[in-house]
């Protein structure tokens, strides 16, 4: 197999990552994702069913679109880069998956948290595999360039 292509492979499995942490915190109990919770023992964010406590599961007390917009927005730029497979997309995804984690650290307190919980260690992969796409392309233009 060639050296890109496992570049593509390694997008293919950070965007498998993504949707697989939505899955996973789709069972956690909803105090998990919300300080509400944890200061006050009742589960008061927006969105939230009426009756929903901290110890139901995220789908319950959310609904199924905020993990599947989660899922969605943690594997996207994972997908797009693969689908590419420019270096200068893998970059651009790097910067979405570190603007994705900046704001859940600007909304840490909330569900939307979560995108700083999966965005920080895939942001980091995605920075190993752009400058590993960038290191591929850059020998290949090489040995093109000699022969």
């Amino acid at each position: 197999m060639r050296s890109v292509a496992w570049v593509r492979v390694a997008w293919i499995v950070v965007a498998a990552l993504g949707c697989a942490f939505a899955v996973w915190n789709a069972f956690e109990p909803a105090g998990w994702s919300s300080m509400s919770c944890g200061k006050f023992g009742e589960l008061d964010e927006p969105g939230v069913r009426a009756g929903a406590t901290c110890d139901d599961p995220v789908w319950f007390a959310y609904g199924a679109w905020p993990l599947v917009t989660l899922g969605a927005l943690l594997s996207a730029p994972a997908v797009v880069a693969a689908l590419m497979m420019r270096w200068w997309v893998s970059w651009l995804a790097v910067a979405a998956l570190a603007a994705l984690t900046v704001y859940g650290v600007a909304h840490w307190t909330g569900f939307w948290g979560l995108l700083m919980v999966g965005g920080a260690p895939m942001t980091v992969a995605a920075i190993v595999i752009a400058g590993i796409h960038l290191g591929v392309t850059a020998y290949n233009d090489s040995r093109h360039a000699v022969a």
